[in-house]
């Protein structure tokens, strides 16, 4: 067993603390204790935190006292939390206790952590996050039925500057960034952004369960040998979906919803360069109809920027590579290169 679980077989959140990372990603399996995990250490630590999931509906559902997080807390702890509106999209959580009439009341005054929604949180800016030390994004990977947030990666940036301000440059440690997901999709906003789809892809090829870029403060871990998620491969939802996408993704923490097709590698002297966008340039065959799309830049092909407006032009001035798209005449250098490009295309 690797340094990333407990006895139990749920995942180990100390471990991943113990990196001392500003920023860490942790994509696990369904059920694997990385949501249960992550409370429980910010709330044995006394680390206040603030607990963000996508949308305002979400997090609703959340606040709810049936459906808080803390909920399984309680059931093993017996320490009972709630859950009380600050501001509209903004609520905290507390430490509570049953008074003589068996209701749920606050029993300590300051609250343990907050709750936001990425979807709200602008709204929020200018509110006093000094003493948030860790920020939980939970499911940062939507699932496929989820609705896109418009610049949602940037959002998630954005956040983490109104909750991080200045304390760097007062002298204290930087705001803990954790993001939490299952194996949904590779093509995530942020792991696009951040540029760790091909990273994830060769993790999840040779089974390696940490990646760490100290420059850049970040590690990344893929829980690929999870006892949880081999047990519950013979319970009753993973024997009838056995062999299907949603068992790859839930279980074997595999990307399985995604398409992989026609990626390769070209003899560039075969092509001419048609154009390039963002850090990709399109190539056409010479003798043939195939397009060839890389991460490489040869020649001088007029560029085009990824802003909104420059994208915009360049679809319009290369809509007919979505037709080609569609004929599946468009090979891809490799698997990043086809999300960022599908990204770029609207596909």
């Amino acid at each position: 067993m690797s340094r990333f679980y407990l006895p139990s077989g749920y995942f180990d959140f100390d471990a991943a603390m113990q990196l001392g990372r500003p920023f860490t990603i942790i994509i696990g399996g369904r059920g694997s204790g990385k949501t249960y995990g992550a409370l429980d250490w910010c709330i044995r630590n006394k680390v206040k935190f603030a607990f963000m999931r996508r949308t305002q509906r979400q997090l609703d559902i959340i606040n709810k006292p049936e459906f808080s997080p803390l909920k399984p807390l309680t059931r093993n702890t017996g320490q009972l939390y709630t859950t009380k509106p600050l501001a509209s999209g903004l609520a905290a959580f507390y430490e509570a206790e049953l008074d003589e009439d068996g209701e749920t009341v606050i029993s300590w005054p300051e609250p343990i952590g907050i709750t936001l929604a990425l979807s709200t949180v602008s709204n929020l800016r200018g509110f006093d996050a000094s003493d948030i030390d860790v920020l939980l994004y939970d499911e940062f990977i939507p699932e496929k039925s989820d609705r896109p947030l418009k610049h949602e990666e940037d959002a998630i940036f954005n956040c983490y500057e109104t909750l991080n301000r200045n304390r760097e440059l007062d002298g204290r440690p930087p705001l803990r960034l954790v993001m939490m997901a299952n194996a949904n999709d590779q093509a995530s906003p942020v792991l696009v952004k951040l540029g760790l789809v091909q990273r994830l892809d060769r993790m999840a090829a040779k089974g390696v369960e940490l990646w760490q870029d100290p420059q850049r403060g970040l590690a990344v871990i893929l829980l690929s040998e999870s006892p949880i998620s081999d047990a519950k491969t013979d319970t009753a939802l993973y024997r009838l979906t056995a062999g299907t996408e949603f068992a790859e993704m839930a279980l074997d923490n595999s990307f399985s919803y995604e398409d992989r097709g026609n990626i390769g590698s070209r003899p560039l002297d075969e092509y001419r360069p048609v154009c390039g966008i963002g850090g990709l340039t399109i190539y056409k065959h010479k003798s043939n109809r195939e397009i060839f799309v890389s991460g490489h830049r040869r020649g001088s092909p007029p560029v085009y920027g990824t802003g909104e407006t420059e994208l915009l032009r360049w679809r319009q001035a290369y809509g007919w590579l979505w037709r080609d798209l569609m004929d599946d005449r468009v090979v891809f250098e490799d698997f990043a290169v086809q999300v960022v490009f599908r990204q770029y295309l609207g596909a």
